[in-house]
């Protein structure tokens, strides 16, 4: 099992197309306690940081009270419904692009 610092993980996840910054990184270290100055993270922090940096700003993220889920899930629910109406647009327009009529 390997130890790593901050800006090797960091490294890891930019070289497997991950957009996360340093930051990201220092910022889940602080939330889940934060490490001695001698202390490096190993494989299994890899993972977690994987699931907290994934859920972050989500409805599913760690420690977020019921209000600000619901409200994220509202949010949510309206992002799906515009991104549907703007498929239904293109679907009609490549129809009359194609001269078909509609069932």
């Amino acid at each position: 099992m390997g130890r790593y610092t901050v800006e090797e993980i960091t490294a890891f996840f930019h070289s497997h197309e991950v957009k996360c910054l340093q930051t990201d990184v220092e910022e889940w270290i602080e939330k889940t306690g934060g490490l001695s100055d001698d202390e490096e993270l190993n494989d299994w922090d890899m993972y977690d940081f994987t699931d907290w940096w994934r859920y972050r700003g989500t409805a599913y993220e760690h420690g977020i009270d019921d209000q600000t889920k619901i409200e994220r899930l509202l949010e949510e629910i309206e992002y799906h419904k515009r991104e549907k109406e703007e498929l239904r647009q293109e679907v009609n327009k490549l129809l009359d692009q194609l001269d078909i009529l509609p069932f």
